[in-house]
Formats: structure tokens, sequence, C-alpha cells
């Protein structure tokens, strides 16, 4: 547990220049019955690493999860770093249901590859039409989400905000 506790990170840190560049992957659901492509959701999408080690990571779950269902354009994703099983349990324990994926060995890279330069938790980014708009290591705050909503979503792309 203490490994897992030292990839959390309490207060956000810096990601570098990933904003404006296409990042898509493929991932199976937590069940294992079907993939998830980014890259073919449609509208903003709020993609989440989380452990259920993390205390911030789990702190934050009710909080994406409200933001999900007041702003029904948006999809928030989870990307569970710990085994389907396990990550399955804690989020119904949680009451969480939104929709998760599992990143495997590749976790670290594909965190990487969105500008998370220290590879710690939670790490959040906020994708449109597979382009990266915002990131942040560290726990996403009610106001963090009100101004990646503005940023990001479906006005943002449009030329409004």
């Amino acid at each position: 547990m203490a490994a897992a506790l030292a990839l959390c990170l309490a207060f956000g840190a810096e990601a570098r220049g990933v904003e404006g560049e296409r990042w898509d992957f493929t991932l199976p659901t937590l069940d294992g019955d079907r993939f998830l492509s980014l890259g073919r959701v449609d509208g903003p999408v709020l993609v989440n690493f989380w452990g259920r080690d993390c205390p911030p990571c789990v702190a934050e779950l009710p909080r994406l999860q409200a933001f999900a269902l007041q702003h029904p354009e948006w999809t928030v994703l989870l990307v569970s770093t710990d085994a389907p099983g396990v990550a399955r349990d804690a989020l119904k324990r949680r009451g969480i249901a939104l929709p998760a994926v599992r990143a495997g060995a590749n976790v670290a890279g594909l965190m990487r590859a969105a500008g998370n330069v220290g590879g710690g938790l939670p790490y959040s980014v906020a994708v449109n039409a597979a382009v990266i708009c915002r990131t942040m290591a560290g726990e996403l705050s009610p106001e963090d989400l009100v101004r990646w909503a503005r940023a990001c979503g479906p006005a943002a792309t449009r030329g409004g905000s």
C-alpha cells in the first residue's frame, strides 16, 4: 500500500506540452466484455486515472460522478490502475456508476503520452474530438471542473466559451 500511496499527489503538478495534441487509446472495460476507444466517444471526455489506494483519487470520484450528471454532454471515463475485479468492487462500494476501463501494464506510458511526466495519481485529461484540451495531476476541485467544462465543452469547439 505504501507504494500505491507514493504514486498519489496531494496537489496539482505540471503536465508538459500536450494541450492541442491528438491522444487516443483503446482499452478493455472492467468487465472485459468490450473495448472502449477514446476517439470514438462523441463529445468532450474527461479521462481520470485513479487507484483504490490513492486517497485523493477516491475523494474525487463522487465529484466526477456529480459532474457527469450535471454535464450530460460530457463523458467521464475512469481509467483504473487496479485489477479489474478490485476496481469494480471499489466503484460499487462507493456507488460510482461511471464507465471504467483498465489500463493494465500500459498505464504509465498512456499517462506519459497525455503529459503526466511524474506518473502520479490522480491524473485527469479533458479531451474533445481526440485532442487534449486540459491536463492536471492531483485532485480536481469543483472550480477546476467548472473551468474545464467552459474551456473544453461542446461550445468551445464551436468557437464559444
